[in-house]
């Protein structure tokens, strides 16, 4: 069976995604089965007819599916369901239609119907998981039907990942860390260890959640977003060494991103390296002078050092560029602290 596959949020995978088509399963239309060498009874000629009545309507909707012309595929698809609706493929690829014209109600009942059929269909117990885990989750729900799959699965580390993703969301961290050591004891990525340590700093469990971001980020290579992304992880795991390696790194790929400078500055302010931390705000502002943050850090750095003067120039700086935002108000409010120590 061809397999759709989509990520959500890095932490979550899905079979439904980028519109790519691969091979999962049994392939393209299956072969039709061997006859067996013992005498069975023939198949009536009108449930024969209906069977194959029925595959034709499957066949012609996978082809609409990978054609791109969704509606037609739902169309025959249910056609083929109506005349077979035992077809748990059928039922399965109908989801699928449904999803991709943003049917979602339709997509649930669909991949529903092709589990009460097969309750081993990893393909739609993914992608029916997948539905349960977006807002809002139902994440007992996706367990109970990703959970059966797992069994038959042939590529079982997407349903390891989500299941990892729904035992986080109801906080049971253990069962969570050992879907996620499942999963990557099928194979190793960047993202999946980045999921893995964000699971683990939710779970205040620092230590392992850095050993976990460092993996990834051996793997991130040139991806400056993941880069960033693990280096901004690194800094609640309290592995503020490796938060500021990881933006020397992501500063490496892209050394005129303002924000980059100032998640390192505020990593080195927590090592007390405030001379470094200081000269990643200013190098932010240089960057970007509108960048309010930079200019509110460099404030806090000032005042971190009692030079009150040089503090308010920059949270009156923070204050203009950053306007009504969350960051000049802050801002605003250290000025007013400020003057009442005159």
């Amino acid at each position: 069976m061809r397999r759709w596959s989509r990520n959500r949020g890095g932490a979550l995978v899905a079979a439904l995604a980028s519109g790519a088509f691969f091979l999962a399963g049994c392939g393209a239309p299956q072969s039709p089965a061997q006859e067996a060498l013992v005498a069975d009874p023939p198949v009536d000629a009108e449930e024969g007819a209906a069977a194959g009545a029925a595959d034709g309507e499957l066949q012609r909707g996978i082809a609409f599916i990978k054609s791109e012309r969704y509606e037609d595929a739902k169309t025959h698809l249910q056609q083929a369901l109506q005349k077979k609706p035992d077809s748990a493929e059928a039922a399965y690829y109908l989801g699928v239609a449904s999803e991709k014209t943003g049917d979602r109600a339709g997509a649930e009942k669909a991949y529903q119907q092709a589990l009460k059929s097969d309750p081993t269909l990893a393909e739609a117990a993914l992608n029916l998981g997948a539905i349960y885990l977006e807002d809002p989750a139902r994440p007992d729900e996706a367990i109970a039907v990703m959970t059966p799959a797992l069994a038959k699965a042939t590529e079982p580390a997407r349903l390891h990942q989500n299941l990892a993703y729904a035992y986080g969301l109801k906080k049971d961290y253990e069962k969570a860390g050992k879907q996620y050591e499942a999963a990557l004891g099928k194979g190793e990525s960047a993202d999946l260890y980045f999921a893995y340590g964000m699971m683990l700093v939710e779970a205040k469990q620092g230590e392992k959640a850095a050993a976990q971001l460092n993996k990834a980020l051996g793997l991130a290579g040139s991806d400056v977003a993941l880069v960033a992304s693990i280096g901004r992880a690194l800094g609640p795991a309290g592995a503020y060494g490796d938060c500021v390696k990881a933006f020397d790194r992501a500063i490496q790929l892209k050394p005129d991103a303002a924000e980059l400078h100032v998640r390192r500055g505020t990593c080195r302010h927590e090592l007390k390296d405030e001379p470094g931390a200081r000269a990643d705000y200013q190098a932010a502002i240089k960057a970007d002078p509108s960048f309010a943050p930079a200019h509110y850090y460099l404030g806090m750095s000032w005042l971190g050092d009692k030079k009150t003067q040089e503090a308010r120039a920059a949270f009156e700086q923070a204050s203009k560029v950053g306007g009504e935002t969350e960051i000049g108000k802050r801002a605003r409010e250290k000025l007013k602290d400020l003057g009442k120590k005159k």
